[in-house]
């Protein structure tokens, strides 16, 4: 609505009107900007909030996996243990029934060796140059019946060290 100086009719109000939207549009600026800021940021934090999540839930899952094969390597070490210190087996014979064969790799081979030559004195391998060998790939050759491993000579022949 224009100012008719003539009628005298809205120049009151529209110098009010141009006057509040003088002092209102940069509030209402400043208002939007903050706003428009506000969304962006809470986008930002939701986005590496989802980030820090799926970092954790991986370290997680490979912390579980660590206490799995620990678990793993344990329960055959303490069958292995419990069999040589009642004499009934030992050596790969021993840890083929104590079932090493459940173990994933070649290092919790490695280390159900070692944790079973701490507890029994006895490397339950020694009797094998496995040096640079995978270990993996040895227990998962070697075939044993209730008494006996029966491809013995094979597994030294195919797995002895050069």
């Amino acid at each position: 609505m224009a100012c008719d100086a003539a009628r005298g009719v809205g120049c009151a109000a529209t110098m009010n009107a141009a006057w509040l939207a003088d002092l209102i549009r940069p509030q209402v600026m400043l208002a939007a900007i903050l706003s428009i800021a506000g969304i962006v940021a809470s986008i930002a934090m939701f986005r590496l909030g989802v980030r820090r999540g799926r970092q954790e839930r991986e370290e997680d899952r490979v912390a579980a996996a660590a206490r799995d094969a620990d678990a793993r390597i344990d329960a055959v070490v303490q069958r292995y243990a419990d069999l040589v210190l009642q004499h009934q087996t030992s050596a790969l014979h021993g840890l083929l029934v104590a079932g090493i064969k459940n173990l994933r790799t070649s290092d919790e081979i490695r280390l159900a060796r070692e944790r079973a030559t701490a507890r029994t004195s006895q490397d339950p391998l020694g009797q094998y140059a496995l040096e640079g060998v995978d270990l993996k790939k040895f227990i998962d050759a070697a075939m044993f019946d209730g008494l006996q491993v029966t491809n013995d000579r094979e597994l030294r022949e195919r797995f002895s060290s050069r």
